[in-house]
């Protein structure tokens, strides 16, 4: 299933989608709004709260099965070509940093 992500470059509205991921595990648990300030904190605006929270999350889903994050960077520029390298990266390791925070301990 490919999890649709909605976001906001710094200028321009974006639409991206992660890459499609074995069947999730259990949501992952975070601090919604701790992520959403954090977002615009980098210049990353959203149309849609849920839909970042839920792309943010979907980032832990696939980090969790398997992805490497710099996989999971490419895939998210990949499929948004408004966005760059440096915004989709600011996106998968804040979505980290808040939804699965293990994952940035792996190596």
């Amino acid at each position: 299933m490919r999890l649709l992500l909605a976001a906001v470059g710094a200028a321009a509205a974006l639409g991206f989608a992660a890459p499609a991921c074995a069947d999730p595990p259990p949501e992952p648990q975070g601090d919604d709004g701790g992520f959403l300030a954090a977002l615009q904190q980098v210049g990353i605006h959203y149309a849609s709260p849920d839909a970042a929270i839920t792309s943010g999350k979907a980032v832990c889903t696939c980090l969790n099965n398997g992805e490497s994050g710099l996989e999971l960077v490419h895939d998210v520029k990949t499929h948004n070509p408004g966005m760059d390298m440096e915004n989709a990266s600011n996106f998968a390791m804040i979505a980290a940093k808040f939804y699965c925070p293990q994952q940035l301990s792996k190596s």
